[in-house]
């Protein structure tokens, strides 16, 4: 399959930026990423401006003869195999979890929340031509639930989607970086994880040394 992936940025993320483009690397298979937009301009306001970037990412990967797009935030957790754990897409508008792992580092908490008819938007995934009746002119440019809006519009138009379960991504919140959406990055999650123990099961040991870094700074 032809994919490629959009990752919103604002330029104010620097570490979290370059552990991203690691990542991608590994999910790669450790070569060079040159399927990747990085929609990393500074910010025109101090509003939330992930529908413009991803919107001006989908464009570009259509123009470049990309199918597939997935969504990758540049403050979460993926595994090298993230892309092989989909399976067969060939006839899938939309893909994603319907399951989230939230863990705040700064807390030290997590919690395992689960969708009705939804992913995420950091693991979701979607045929550009799948989009054709999306309507961008309605969605704000600042809005926080894109993926809220996309999922609707699967479900609303019968799109051809695949949900699994059990996301090994993990939404890193509270990480000081930049300007983030989401109640996960202010409240208290419910499971504790003084320890650590819990981090180190959900990411691998080059994330783990990452994130317990990023702590130690907040």
């Amino acid at each position: 399959m032809n994919y490629c992936t959009i990752t919103p940025c604002r330029g104010d993320r620097p570490e979290l930026f370059q552990f991203c483009l690691k990542q991608l690397q590994k999910m790669n298979g450790g070569k060079p990423v040159n399927n990747a937009y990085l929609m990393n301009e500074p910010p025109k306001s101090e509003e939330m401006d992930i529908v413009p970037r991803i919107r001006q990412g989908i464009e570009m990967a259509k123009k470049d003869g990309f199918e597939f797009v997935f969504i990758i935030e540049n403050d979460d957790y993926y595994p090298a195999d993230y892309f092989s754990l989909f399976g067969d897409l060939s006839n899938i508008d939309f893909v994603g979890y319907s399951d989230t792992v939230y863990y705040n580092i700064k807390t030290r908490s997590y919690e395992v929340l689960k969708h009705h008819e939804r992913s995420s938007l950091f693991c979701t995934g979607f045929r550009i031509s799948a989009l054709d009746r999306f309507d961008w002119e309605i969605i704000k440019s600042n809005e926080k639930f894109l993926d809220v809006k996309l999922w609707d519009y699967c479900m609303l138009y019968s799109k051809n989607y695949k949900l699994l379960s059990g996301n090994p991504c993990i939404g890193i919140k509270a990480h000081g970086q930049g300007k983030a959406g989401g109640k996960g990055h202010i409240i208290n999650l419910k499971e504790k994880d003084p320890d650590l123990k819990a981090l180190s099961y959900f990411v691998d040991k080059e994330a783990f040394e990452f994130y317990t870094q990023l702590m130690e700074k907040l």
